[in-house]
């Protein structure tokens, strides 16, 4: 099997391909006897004492990307540890697709003067419906045949009867997709009037954008302060320096209510960009971005690649959301990206967030970012009052509740007053875990190491890793008992528990089970923003960046769940979701209150999170860190073995702990400022029928963590034949 490529290959351009051979096309190269494909990055800095390799083809001559990618490229590829070539591949739309997506005929009519040099075509002998269909298209431009053929049945012979006349010309085009833009009416100017702090963001994003230098901003502001307003209006200033802009958005059900903001406020210079769109919209966006047709890009985490030549200001909304780590394949950070990015383009970079990340606040903090704070709601209402139940008095023996019973009595109240409440639980299906009361067995993928999860209206079990599916069984498979039973709680038990305790209400549940698809999340958020629904219970899909004015309560089901995950973040992470979905309450006329459901109502996450104090959670969080040695203090990377053979994969990762331990022991500024941990087994020790190990370095800087990750790349080899992959995971979201 051929090794990936971590440097780039040298070829030389023969002429009759120079004119149409740019930086950013695909080509057609040959690399030992294979025949692959590439991009063109640009010229050599020196050409290789031996003769060079011919470029073979030029597979489309429009480029994927311009100039002013390629030392991201370059740095992604040498930040991440990853395959060049591989960096490539996945950061355009339609990887390896060399066309320009669907193919159609277009008609164009030639101009009634005729050429020059000859006389316009005659109209002789031409019949009716000839005449009328060569008028059409004088009148109206070009069009796809597709079109004219609903216009005008049966048209095939009347075209070809056109072309032979000279009278319009029919050529081969990509077939126009849409899905990526946004259909604004006319621009508009902005009405709010700026609140104090507000004006002094703007005036300081302002100045910076002048500066035409690269400046990182955290902008600071608790939930309805006007964030967005600010940066609507930073986006205007970029604009008037005929700069771009690129805004960045952790959910996909975002990018689309704020691209519509964007494109009230600007009209149609607005593209979207996000998974959602398939490969064919995506590159058709893409281009029409790098040709400057628009300047404004909004979008998901893949949108950070976007190319934008003249970029002079990014935001990365929500910037403290884990969404923004791309987990498999290329393992970027897209806040950490749009940073660099930032860089190298000379512009400003606006970090936004109600509950910044530890390591944004951090670098605020000692200067390297300035801060921009928000501390008042721009509404009349104030920040919703919080409240916590402690579950272990609620509970009362064996009268297990979903819903407490304060929780139960406020939703009553709120529906009485036909207000609306949103309840919150991070955790999709009706139960976590089924398990036989007599035998102790626990139903568990077979290809991952986690229990299955019922979804009891499709009467599944279900793996979230894998997608594996089985029935729900009536009796035990291990012992035959029919003690079977289902632990925990999902979304899908919070819905049935609301129906049966408010049989007239209309409730809504949103998760990916119910919306796997952006358009479907969409409607149900629309419905209700517009009142149709009372009740919304949905994971941290609903947390963030929603405006319902409607919503007076929020209630939080299970607030442990993410407490208590065996990660060095956990309190960060849930300071955060808590700090995010309280801010749901209150944006409207009615002052809003949160009720959290907890275990530990004395933990120091829920004691901040009552007084709203971000800058004590932060203190007692970051004293924390610093002691074990956790990032912003450190920087970690995961080395990462699997394999489908566990025994085979435990062995080699002994020896790879062994090779990366000696390494550190021969030289003397790794062992001073490096610890390398394990290797141990995965939290998820098996994924999809491979079996997992693997090391964590923790590091003082970048610099030693670069160096021992090089030199474990050359000296590990995996044995031959044995089916083993190792993967880099820089700055891991998750070390478990």
């Amino acid at each position: 099997m051929a090794l990936p490529l971590f440097h780039t290959l040298t070829y030389q351009v023969p002429e009759p391909l120079a004119h149409e051979a740019g930086v950013g096309c695909p080509v057609a190269v040959e690399v030992g006897r294979r025949r692959v494909l590439g991009h063109l990055l640009g010229p050599a800095a020196e050409a290789p004492p031996k003769g060079l390799k011919s470029v073979q083809a030029v597979l489309d001559p429009a480029t994927r990307f311009g100039p002013e990618l390629v030392p991201l490229i370059r740095w992604l590829a040498s930040y991440y540890h990853y395959p060049i070539g591989e960096v490539v591949r996945q950061i355009i739309p339609g990887g390896e697709h060399t066309g320009g997506g669907r193919r159609e005929r277009w008609v164009t009519a030639t101009p009634e003067e005729g050429a020059p040099d000859r006389p316009a075509p005659s109209l002789a002998r031409l019949g009716a419906r000839s005449l009328r269909l060569l008028q059409f298209l004088r009148e109206e431009g070009p069009r796809p045949v597709r079109e004219l053929e609903q216009l005008v049945p049966k048209c095939q012979g009347l075209l070809k009867t056109l072309e032979k006349r000279g009278l319009i010309i029919m050529e081969t085009r990509s077939a126009p997709v849409g899905g990526g833009e946004e259909e604004p009416g006319p621009p508009s100017e902005a009405a709010m009037t700026l609140a104090p702090e507000q004006e002094e963001a703007v005036a300081a994003l302002a100045e910076g954008i002048a500066a035409r230098s690269f400046l990182p901003y955290l902008l600071h502001g608790v939930t309805a302060s006007g964030k967005t307003e600010v940066y609507l209006r930073a986006a205007a200033a970029t604009l008037a320096q005929e700069r771009q802009v690129l805004v960045l958005l952790p959910e996909i059900a975002l990018t689309h209510p704020v691209a519509r903001e964007f494109g009230a406020r600007f009209g149609r210079r607005v593209s979207l960009l996000h998974s959602g769109l398939s490969d064919v919209q995506r590159l058709a966006q893409w281009r029409r971005l790098a040709a400057g047709e628009v300047d404004l890009a909004v979008g998901a985490r893949s949108a950070v690649f976007a190319p934008l030549p003249r970029l002079g200001l990014i935001v990365v909304d929500e910037e403290h959301d884990p969404s923004y780590k791309h987990e498999g394949g290329l393992p970027y950070q897209a806040r950490d990206v749009a940073l660099y990015r930032g860089k190298l383009a000379g512009a400003a970079v606006v970090l936004v967030s109600a509950t910044p990340s530890l390591g944004a606040y951090y670098r605020a903090q000692k200067g390297d970012y300035r801060y921009l704070q928000l501390s008042r709601r721009v509404t009349p209402q104030a920040l919703p009052d919080i409240s916590l139940v402690d579950l272990k008095r609620e509970r009362g023996g064996k009268d297990f509740r979903v819903i407490s019973r304060p929780l139960a009595a406020a939703l009553e109240e709120v529906l009485g007053k036909g207000e609306q409440a949103l309840l919150f639980l991070n955790r999709r299906g009706y139960a976590t875990a089924l398990f036989c009361l007599f035998c102790g067995e626990v139903r568990q993928c077979p290809d991952c190491s986690v229990a299955l999860t019922q979804h009891r209206a499709r009467g599944l079990l279900q793996c979230h890793y894998c997608g594996h599916t089985e029935p729900v069984p009536d009796r035990c498979p291990a012992c035959q008992s029919g003690a079977v039973k289902h632990y925990g709680v999902g979304t899908e038990r919070v819905e049935a528990e609301l129906a049966r305790l408010f049989p007239g209400a209309r409730v809504g549940r949103l998760d990916r089970d119910t919306a796997p698809h952006s358009g479907r999340a969409l409607s149900l958020l629309e419905d209700f923003g517009a009142g149709r629904v009372d009740l919304l219970v949905g994971t941290q899909m609903v947390t963030k960046g929603h405006h319902f004015p409607g919503v007076t309560l929020v209630g939080v089901i299970a607030a442990d769940l993410s407490l208590h995950f065996p990660e060095y973040h956990a309190g960060e992470r849930t300071f955060q979701l808590l700090a995010q979905v309280a801010g749901r309450a209150g944006r409207g006329e009615a002052p809003g209150r949160v009720i959290i459901q907890t275990y530990h109502p004395e933990h120091y996450v829920f004691r901040n999170l009552i007084n709203q104090d971000y800058q004590g959670f932060y203190d007692e969080e970051a004293a924390a860190r610093q002691t074990l040695g956790y990032p912003p203090f450190t920087r970690l990377a995961l080395v990462r073995l699997s394999g489908p053979d566990e025994a085979l994969v435990a062995r080699e990762a002994a020896r790879l702990g062994e090779t990366a331990r000696d390494l550190v022991r021969r030289d003397p500024e790794l062992a001073s400022r490096l610890r390398v941990l394990g290797p141990a087994p995965a939290g998820l020790a098996k994924l999809k029928g491979r079996h997992r190990w693997q090391l964590l370095v923790k590091s003082c800087g970048l610099g030693p963590r670069n160096r021992l990750l090089e030199r474990l790349r050359k000296e590990w080899r995996p044995p031959p034949g044995s089916r083993l992959d190792l993967t880099l995971d820089i700055d891991p979201a998750k070390v478990w």
